[in-house]
């Protein structure tokens, strides 16, 4: 009996270690930040000047209705011919308090992070935003050189 409960604290402990930081953690603030430079700035505002900086040169994007992006000139290349250059321009809006944030450590030292959360598409016709699709999405932002690079994207369950 001692030793499911030695078990059982020890997993609760474990879990409240390496789960999902609190909303008020600086991992979750940098999170959110990262994520405004990829939509708001990037995708919505067509400012895609920072990618090089935050995005990897070996990302893999996969997206259920788009196939596979592979590496950070292609990535910024289908944002800039796809959503920006297109005629009928698109904008993502994060779901409110839908980013959740899990830390990965390697011999206790922060190396990457994983994003998950939603996000709602809208389309811009006839003079004005119409609701599009709302998908899921998970990201994998790993230090590279002390630098947070997007390097594994999953963009899924999109459905109106």
């Amino acid at each position: 009996m001692r030793k499911i409960q030695f078990f059982l604290i020890l997993s609760f402990i474990s879990q409240m270690v390496y789960s999902q930081v609190k909303t008020t953690d600086e991992l979750y603030k940098t999170a959110k930040k990262l994520d405004s430079l990829i939509f708001d700035i990037g995708f919505n505002k067509c400012d895609l000047s920072h990618y090089k900086s935050i995005v990897s040169n070996d990302l893999e994007f996969y997206h259920d209705k788009g196939g596979i992006t592979s590496g950070e000139k292609a990535f910024t290349a289908s944002i800039k011919n796809n959503i920006c250059g297109g005629p009928n321009k698109i904008k993502r809006d994060l779901v409110p308090n839908s980013i959740k944030v899990y830390p990965l450590f390697n011999n206790n030292v922060l190396y990457a992070f994983i994003e998950e959360g939603e996000h709602d598409f809208f389309e811009f016709s006839n003079g004005k935003w119409n609701q599009g699709s709302r998908a899921k999405f998970t990201i994998l932002w790993t230090l590279e050189d002390k630098q947070w690079k997007m390097k594994r994207v999953l963009s899924y369950d999109h459905h109106l």
